[in-house]
């Protein structure tokens, strides 16, 4: 497994939400070398849990927080461009 954190931390992206169980949940996606590295927890866990092929939920949420970025001319199309093609690589559907 790839070491999740480096010294830059610029494409490190962070999001949390509730679970329908009323848990929060947080999610962590970065992209070293290329490749995006997912870990996510809830509150009420120590550990983050890494995950090797992450969730199609979770793939399009980082849509939409890279999305956003790029609107406020934070972040380069071409990283919202690869996470929407691993969403229809996984047959899911990317909502702009």
């Amino acid at each position: 497994m790839r070491r999740f954190m480096s010294r830059r931390t610029r494409d490190l992206h962070v999001w949390k939400y509730k679970t329908d169980d009323g848990r929060r949940r947080e999610v962590r996606a970065q992209l070293l070398d290329g490749i995006w590295c997912f870990k996510s927890k809830h509150n009420d866990e120590d550990e983050w849990t890494e995950h090797e092929e992450p969730p199609l939920e979770d793939l399009e949420d980082l849509y939409t927080v890279l999305f956003n970025k790029y609107q406020r001319k934070r972040l380069a199309w071409e990283r919202v461009l690869h996470v929407r093609e691993m969403i229809e690589d996984r047959g899911g559907e990317v909502r702009d």
